[in-house]
Order: C-alpha cells, then sequence, then structure tokens
C-alpha cells in the first residue's frame, strides 16, 4: 500500500530525500535552513497581506468615489426633474 504525499512523493521518495537533505546540508546545517525557510514564509505572508490591504483600500477610494459621483448625478436629475430654479414655472400666477 502506498501513501500518496504532498506534490505525488511517496513515503520512500521522502526519506531519501530527507537523508539527502541531511548528508548534503548536515545537522548542523538543517536548523539554520529551516529558519531562512520560515522567516521567508513569513515574508512572503507579510507582503501577501500588504497587498491585499492596499487593493482593499483602493477597491474603497473607488467604491466611494463611484457613489458620489452617482448621488451627484441623481441630485442633477432631480434639478432637472424640478425644473430651473427661479423660472415662471415656480411662481404663482394671478
Amino acid at each position: 500500500m502506498s501513501i500518496t504525499l504532498l506534490f505525488d512523493i511517496s513515503g520512500g521518495e521522502l526519506i531519501i530525500i530527507l537523508l539527502f537533505v541531511l548528508v548534503f546540508f548536515g545537522a548542523k546545517g538543517i536548523p539554520d535552513i529551516a529558519r531562512t525557510m520560515g522567516r521567508t514564509m513569513r515574508q512572503v505572508r507579510d507582503a501577501s497581506q500588504e497587498v491585499q490591504r492596499e487593493i482593499h483600500k483602493g477597491a474603497g477610494e473607488v467604491r466611494r468615489t463611484v457613489e458620489e459621483q452617482r448621488r451627484s448625478m441623481l441630485d442633477q436629475f432631480q434639478e432637472d426633474a424640478n425644473g430651473p430654479a427661479g423660472t415662471d414655472a415656480d411662481t404663482p400666477k394671478s
């Protein structure tokens, strides 16, 4: 029975890879590698969160601008529908 792990690597292949890493980098080098990988992953995650914040901030600005333009257009349409101010239509005739 074969257990399939991440990236379609079986358990035996994973053990061979780990042994290669141990031989190639040595027991003292592995913690440094793990630490470096952890820092790199944290930096990537932080950068990704920063990009997401910027996207949300930009989307909020666009949303506010569109809402302001929509309100402005609605106000203009209402003014046009009511007629221009100060015309004979606004004053009662006697």
